[in-house]
């Protein structure tokens, strides 16, 4: 089986783009997004079949 590793931002949006705004808010906004962010992994039968029908536009998941 193989396996399909994905991230997902989990924090606010609006918070992460008004540090980004701010020049002294960068380095608070970049630590922000790494901690805010999760991997997620998830075992796949065929995971290349899963990308090129993500790619395609046809994801359906198995």
């Amino acid at each position: 089986m193989g396996r399909i590793v994905r991230y997902q931002f989990l924090g606010s949006d609006l918070l992460f783009w008004f540090l980004c705004m701010t020049g002294v808010g960068i380095p608070i906004a970049a630590l922000y997004l790494l901690h805010s962010t999760v991997a997620i992994e998830e075992e796949l039968s065929n995971p290349t079949e899963f990308v090129e029908q993500f790619r395609a536009g046809k994801f359906r998941k198995p």
